[in-house]
């Protein structure tokens, strides 16, 4: 979804009041200016919207301080900003991560994966995520957790519409992107591979995932069997990317310079 500039924004905002001067008269501009503040609010309050809903908090630093460094140390190989760090109480280990911008990102994991993953597992899931919100992934993740959070609110008749939003809002193209980003940060492959193979282990695919949770952009979404298909997909890239690392460390290793006789007498 590419970011509008001002100068796109005006243009379109003068050109509807226009339309609507013209077709409905004082009765469109009240309509656009309703929908103008429905858009605003949107744009600045729908991820503190979706954080509300499913009951994160703030994880500060004091109480998971090797948490926050390890997530400060992963933010610089991936070149964006350090996320605000929450936790929302679950029972299966996951995480998403939410935000209009990188610069204003959110990065939720779940009480499960605090208490069950290894550090190393816990930097994979971390790098995951970092990788979404460097590639921009994040706005529109949002916009499809705040639409399908709204929709569970009204009635739970429309899961169905909840399911359909999420799969047209997060495509699985973008986990494929952000996990070949996630190898690139971790300089090793085979451990988001790992972690997905344990997720998807523990994920209850003949169990109804809640309607609530439909829209969250997991890392490891567990709402059906096409997500079951797609995380195996992940896994077998991530083996091939893995191989790629390995080769390439190979053929470093066989360049270097070999010199002849001792260290100190050549």
């Amino acid at each position: 979804m590419p970011m509008w500039t001002p100068f796109d924004v005006a243009s379109f905002t003068a050109s509807l009041l226009g339309l609507m001067l013209t077709v409905e008269g004082l009765h469109g501009v009240s309509a656009l200016m309703v929908l103008a503040g429905f858009g605003r609010w949107l744009y600045t309050r729908m991820d503190a919207f979706v954080l509300r809903c499913h009951g994160a908090r703030r994880l500060h630093f004091e109480e998971a301080p090797r948490l926050h460094t390890l997530l400060a140390h992963l933010s610089i190989a991936a070149k964006v900003p350090r996320p605000c760090l929450y936790v929302m109480q679950r029972e299966q280990p996951n995480a998403f991560s939410l935000g209009a911008a990188p610069q204003a990102a959110h990065l939720i994991l779940t009480s499960a994966a605090l208490d069950e993953l290894d550090e190393a597992e816990l930097c994979a899931l971390l790098a995951h995520e970092l990788a979404h919100i460097s590639r921009g992934h994040t706005r529109r993740a949002t916009l499809v957790a705040a639409l399908a959070a709204m929709t569970a609110r009204v009635t739970s008749r429309f899961g169905w519409v909840a399911r359909a939003v999420q799969r047209v809002g997060t495509p699985a193209e973008r986990d494929f992107v952000a996990d070949r980003v996630a190898a690139t940060i971790l300089g090793e492959a085979n451990h988001l591979a790992a972690l997905l193979t344990r997720l998807k282990d523990r994920a209850t695919w003949s169990g109804p995932a809640l309607l609530s949770d439909v829209g969250l952009p997991f890392t490891a979404p567990a709402a059906d069997g096409t997500s079951e298909a797609v995380l195996d997909e992940r896994i077998h890239r991530l083996r091939s990317v893995a191989a790629e690392q390995h080769a390439r460390r190979a053929k470093a290793i066989l360049r270097r310079p070999h010199h002849r006789g001792s260290r100190f007498h050549p």
